[in-house]
């Protein structure tokens, strides 16, 4: 008798679950209690950080490594996240990409690895992204993705005494 009723129950509860997950994976946009779609994920965007590098002179300067770090704190600790790199181009532009929330703390660190050989030894930056000056370049989707945003932020470094 128990095995019986245990079979049935099982049974139904194979039903009721497998009626449950189809719709779940129906076409139609389930929506929520607003009347808005139900959506799962996070707001994210597309970021492109792009400047120029000049020396004190105002000559652009090439060959300076550029990085974007993501900088979080937790239990009084701090760590830092490389997220993409380049160095400066002849014309001392530079050109950082991510993809991800904008409240995030990015910085973008400057820093002259090459010694003399872009003219002379220089001193490294640290710049705090200011998401505030984003300009929107591209629509998002209307859902999550919020569409693609410029940040540009020129650097003038100095040289090393």
């Amino acid at each position: 008798m128990k095995v019986r009723f245990t079979r049935w129950y099982n049974a139904v509860l194979t039903a009721l679950l497998s009626m449950l997950g189809y719709g779940c994976s129906s076409t139609e946009e389930p929506l929520d209690m607003y009347g808005s779609p139900a959506e799962y994920g996070t707001p994210h965007a597309d970021y492109i950080f792009k400047g120029t590098i000049k020396d004190e002179a105002g000559s652009p300067v090439q060959g300076i490594k550029t990085s974007l770090k993501a900088v979080f704190e937790d239990n009084n600790k701090q760590y830092v996240e490389g997220l993409d790199s380049v160095q400066s181009d002849a014309s001392g532009n530079y050109q950082l990409e991510y993809t991800g929330m904008s409240h995030r703390a990015l910085k973008i660190i400057v820093e002259d690895t090459d010694g003399e050989a872009n003219g002379g030894e220089f001193l490294s930056d640290t710049l705090d992204i200011d998401f505030d000056k984003a300009v929107k370049v591209k629509e998002g989707s209307g859902h999550w993705y919020q569409g693609e945003f410029e940040v540009s932020q020129d650097v003038k470094l100095k040289k090393k005494p």
